[in-house]
């Protein structure tokens, strides 16, 4: 199979899962984009043009942010990503296809980010801000198709290089009947597969480019001259092309096995299951829900090895709310407002996931003895304890920090509503 037939065969596959014109790229970028103007407009309208700007930078550097976690699941976290890593199709195929849905993805969020900057550009008759803009997010735009796919595939190629030999012994002992000889060689931990790069190495590149482009967002206003800021961004967009077209020529012998491995991983075949003991503050929580508190610790413990994102996103909403606070912005709101809308929103799809496989295997635990109420009351109690370490207390700490507290307030008690009413209605 070639590339062209292979991504042929993907764009329908995409169209099937997706159902429908509503669900397609183009359909949510508009509708986002929409909703981000709409945004940038109220802040413009209510506080001036200076305000609309942040308001679009703090939603541009967010939609990116979203764009460079989902860098892994365009390559190798895909639903069918199992089924192709055991067809007959060349890694090269495997990796231009992989390639161009990073390419597509990075275009549609700039593309709703652009949409998002209309209502500055209608307010404003200076086409060098128009174009600072532009700019700006078309060098996002570019890490996001170039540079993060490359650091993702770099980071699977070391995973699978260290864990095939693994696999392959353990595949070995397993065929020679011998138990023991299989138990020694699955639990032998100097060769493990270093399974954190898979989310490391693209977490700390995602955060030096957010990084970067925070200290060159003042262009955007007109208070720092392109020059003192063009190395920079020029370097981000050099740097990603040039890794992009490395990725190309070098990965694509590697691109099977990264498929095939990754996916044994992420599956827990031949692969150790890293199921660490729960953490003190899970621990606290476990010890307050009595007959509820065994499958409390159960949820806390494959969810850290399941979704580590949650934990990931929760420390860097962490972070930003514990950085308003300490910085006392100007213009808090747009950054509370973008940080507690994506975090009540990705709250609400982990209240689903405690409810679905592999987190909870519903027809096994009805046959078990153990109490519909109880099994909620587990859920929502993890689901409260991620809030309220991840949200809440940095969120008290900000809002006591910041000067519009009524404003922030509300929002930090609407985006708790939110959370907790969907909480309610989906483990009920």
């Amino acid at each position: 199979m070639t590339s062209g037939q292979l991504i042929a065969w993907s764009r329908r596959y995409d169209r099937a899962a997706r159902g429908g014109w509503w669900s397609s790229p183009l359909a949510i970028a508009v509708l986002a984009g929409g909703a981000f103007a709409a945004f940038v407009a109220w802040r413009g309208n209510l506080a001036g043009p200076v305000a609309a700007s942040h308001a679009w930078l703090a939603g541009t550097v967010a939609a990116f942010a979203l764009a460079f976690m989902r860098v892994p699941f365009h390559i190798y976290w895909r639903g069918d990503a199992a089924i192709l890593a055991q067809l007959p199709i060349s890694g090269a195929a495997l990796l231009d296809a992989a390639l161009l849905r990073c390419v597509s993805a990075a275009a549609t969020t700039t593309f709703a980010v652009i949409i998002g900057m209309l209502p500055i550009a209608f307010a404003s008759a200076d086409s060098r801000l128009i174009l600072a803009h532009v700019t700006y997010a078309g060098v996002l735009g570019a890490t996001a198709a170039g540079l993060l796919p490359a650091t993702a595939v770099w980071a699977a190629s070391l995973v699978a290089t260290s864990s095939g030999a693994r696999a392959i012994e353990v595949a070995i002992a397993i065929a020679g009947a011998s138990p023991a000889r299989a138990m020694q060689a699955a639990a032998r931990r100097p060769g493990d597969a270093p399974t954190p790069l898979l989310g490391a190495l693209p977490g700390f590149v995602s955060s030096a480019v957010i990084v970067v482009a925070l200290l060159a967002s003042p262009v955007l206003l007109g208070t720092k001259p392109w020059q003192q800021v063009a190395p920079e961004l020029l370097g981000l967009v050099i740097a990603s092309c040039v890794a992009l077209i490395a990725t190309r020529i070098l990965a694509p012998n590697a691109m099977a096995t990264i498929l095939r491995d990754v996916s044994a991983l992420d599956r827990q075949r031949l692969a150790p299951l890293e199921i660490r003991e729960p953490t003190l503050i899970e621990r606290a929580i476990a010890g307050m829900l009595g007959a509820a508190a065994l499958l409390y610790r159960k949820d806390a413990q494959l969810m850290r090895r399941r979704y580590p994102m949650a934990f990931a996103l929760g420390a860097l909403c962490f972070v930003v709310l514990a950085i308003i606070g300490f910085a006392q912005p100007d213009d808090p709101i747009p950054w509370l407002v973008v940080t507690l809308a994506s975090v009540a929103a990705y709250g609400i799809a982990l209240g689903r996931r405690l409810e679905r496989p592999p987190i909870e295997l519903v027809r096994v635990s009805d046959t078990l003895p153990i109490l519909p109420a109880a099994r909620h009351r587990a859920k929502l109690a993890w689901l409260v304890g991620w809030w309220t370490t991840f949200v809440l207390a940095p969120g008290l700490f900000a809002l006591a920090r910041v000067a519009d507290r009524a404003a922030a307030g509300t929002l930090l008690g609407g985006a708790t509503i939110v959370v907790a009413a969907a909480a309610i209605a989906e483990l009920r």
